[in-house]
């Protein structure tokens, strides 16, 4: 079993029982107890898990969509280096709009708590890490998903209404250069496209596998992002595209995958 199909199961475990015994999912898998725990300290590093009781347990963190394939797990080191890299463009004393996603999420592990810095965000899980380290935070109100833990609909598009930001720091399900910036979910296209209306500029996070790819709901054209930050496996026609499209691009350069 490849590693990336390793964690993959033990997340869907995680995901039914809450928590897991290392020796138990080892005996289970085939493998070493040590080979478990190496993969519960990566899921760690990834943001998925939160490992306890000396490593033999592992437990959600927060509530996340655990229907993703391997893929998802490839480029998190990606989404990392991106969040990281966004994270240093933010200056004190700004006001920002945060999406919600994983790459979002990882700007946030990053986000230092700068003077007078303000985040609006409808994503508590964003909300929570980011008020733990003593930012300013206001959570628009609204439906609550009770996966993403992410709140759409009149009342979070009304809360941002209210505001007028510097940056809006963006997901995305896609960028394809001709369809634009697209999410599965309708109601979180709707409220990114509001959140990119009021803001002087927008920062979108996207790793190379959202480029190309379009999902159904449309956000905005390519033309509203101001500046495109993805790795450099990003293929070179679509950047190509939306620098002529006037998108600010930057790459960050991916750390190769850590073999098991």
């Amino acid at each position: 079993m490849l590693a990336a199909d390793r964690r993959r199961r033990i997340l869907d475990r995680v995901a039914e029982q809450q928590s897991i015994e290392a020796q138990a999912l080892a005996d289970e898998l085939g493998v070493s107890v040590m080979t478990i725990r190496r993969d519960i300290k990566r899921l760690e590093q990834d943001g998925f898990l939160r490992q306890t009781y000396g490593g033999a347990t592992v437990q959600l963190t927060k509530s996340v969509e655990l229907a993703f394939n391997s893929r998802a797990l490839h480029y998190s080191a990606e989404k990392r280096l991106i969040g990281a890299s966004a994270a240093q463009m933010i200056e004190p004393g700004q006001t920002i709009f945060l999406g919600e996603g994983t790459t979002t999420a990882q700007f946030a592990q990053f986000l230092p708590p700068h003077p007078n810095l303000l985040v609006i965000t409808a994503a508590l899980s964003h909300a929570s890490l980011l008020c733990s380290r003593g930012i300013r935070v206001i959570v628009a109100g609204g439906k609550l998903d009770p996966n993403e833990l992410g709140m759409t609909g009149p009342i979070a598009e009304a809360t941002i209404q209210r505001f007028f930001v510097d940056v809006s720091v963006l997901g995305a399900a896609g960028l394809d250069p001709d369809i634009g910036v697209t999410e599965v979910d309708h109601e979180v296209a709707d409220l990114h496209r509001l959140m990119m209306e009021r803001s002087r500029r927008v920062v979108l996070l996207a790793d190379c596998s959202k480029l190309g790819f379009r999902a159904p709901a449309v956000v905005a054209p390519a033309a509203k992002i101001t500046t495109l930050i993805t790795d450099d496996g990003a293929p070179e026609s679509a950047l190509a595209s939306l620098a002529r499209d006037g998108v600010e691009i930057s790459l960050v350069a991916h750390k190769a995958q850590v073999a098991h």
